[in-house]
């Protein structure tokens, strides 16, 4: 009874904090550099850090992935604005990745000027990914996600064309491949093409989400002459390999958010949706585990749905199960989930039996965290959650 009181009291606690959910993804993937910057304030930026700043216009347009959108199909430009870290190896993860970058981006685009639709303004942190590096050539990978705010949402009775989005903050997710050419030391012209994708996580609906697809060209500079690399450190591969304690972890984590489900049938209100997500991971090195895991949800939007449908349940039924194979990706303190699952049981599983879930987490202590997880079913968002959880060994 004990358990079931602190949870209800931390459920409420994160409901009081909902509002700023996107500001905690932001917050997961730029917490650990921050951390580190505060650790080692003694030391200058200028003789730790690479700091390069980029300028991306580019050209795209709107993947009309309902029939409904049909009617938006325009090309418009996007522009943006980063500054990045292009790291050299102070850390082990730097080195065994390849010395990935991180940064923010600020994105804008006008969305082909369409008044149904609005403009888009976002501020999304980013990990950029080297999968191909010599002296003067780069093939990157970049991905980011962060808070974006779009002037236009839907109205049933202003704006009722617009069934994309249907709050006016939104998460905004991009992914990119580029190559990129070293001109001078200091100086590089890209080439590349992306995607850009925006939506709540079912938080209101309308929720069609908006997808750009887009190419284009960047200009990079670094601020000051660039770091020499350093040489990877090395460990001793042979400690994960065994199946001692050591190599094997456990996570508890319980997660909360509210859910609008439909605004065409009439709703206008936003359920609770509780998760509690278990994994029992197993290291194969220092930056990668493998494991197992459990996921219970409780659903209130179920409740209604069954209603409209005319079946009967009771409360221990809307409850949905689910076993899934996880992925996690460390770097340092900070880590990303990549799960897909099943459904146990569950009395509407309408959307599907099989999962898929993006996690990020973020180490507080060696036992506490906080993380925030969107919950799929091929691509179709069903919700996404935020709360804190604790690790064993």
């Amino acid at each position: 009874m004990l358990i079931f009181s602190v949870s209800f009291l931390y459920f409420c606690i994160v409901k009081f904090f909902i509002k700023h959910s996107i500001i905690l993804l932001t917050f997961l993937l730029i917490f650990n550099n921050l951390n580190e910057l505060s650790a080692k304030s003694n030391d200058s930026i200028i003789n730790r850090y690479n700091p390069q700043i980029e300028f991306r216009p580019s050209y795209g347009f709107i993947i009309t992935h309902h029939q409904e959108m049909g009617l938006f199909r325009a090309h418009f430009p996007l522009f943006e604005f980063s500054i990045q870290n292009v790291t050299y190896g102070r850390s082990y993860y730097q080195g065994r990745l390849n010395y990935p970058a991180f940064g923010i981006t600020f994105l804008y685009s006008g969305l082909g000027d369409m008044p149904e639709i609005g403009r888009l303004f976002a501020l999304y942190p980013f990990l950029r990914f080297n999968l191909i590096k010599s002296k003067r050539n780069e093939i990157n990978f970049k991905f980011g996600i962060g808070p974006g705010y779009i002037t236009e949402v839907y109205d049933p009775v202003t704006n009722p064309k617009n069934t994309f989005i249907g709050a006016h903050i939104n998460a905004t997710i991009h992914l990119s491949l580029e190559y990129n050419r070293f001109i001078t030391d200091r100086f590089s012209l890209s080439a590349f093409i992306g995607f850009t994708h925006c939506s709540n996580g079912a938080r209101k609906a309308p929720n069609n989400g908006i997808n750009v697809a887009h190419a284009g060209i960047s200009t990079k500079y670094f601020i000051y002459k660039p770091k020499q690399r350093l040489p990877q450190q090395e460990i001793d591969k042979q400690q994960f390999k065994g199946l001692t304690k050591k190599n094997f972890s456990f996570y508890v984590a319980f997660l909360y958010m509210i859910k609008d489900i439909d605004d065409y049938i009439g709703y206008n209100k936003s359920w609770s949706v509780y998760n509690v997500q278990m994994y029992f991971m197993k290291s194969f090195s220092k930056v990668s585990k493998l494991g197992i895991g459990l996921d219970f949800v409780y659903d209130m939007t179920d409740k209604e749905v069954l209603k409209i449908k005319g079946i009967e349940y009771n409360d221990f039924e809307i409850l949905r199960t689910g076993i899934n194979i996880s992925y996690e990706f460390s770097f340092d303190d900070t880590s990303f989930f990549i799960v897909a699952g099943t459904h146990l049981s569950g009395k509407d599983l309408s959307e599907g039996y099989l999962y898929q879930k993006i996690c990020a987490k973020q180490n507080l202590t060696k036992h506490f965290f906080i993380t925030c997880a969107l919950t799929t079913h091929f691509g179709c968002a069903d919700f996404f959650t935020m709360g804190a959880g604790f690790r064993i060994n």
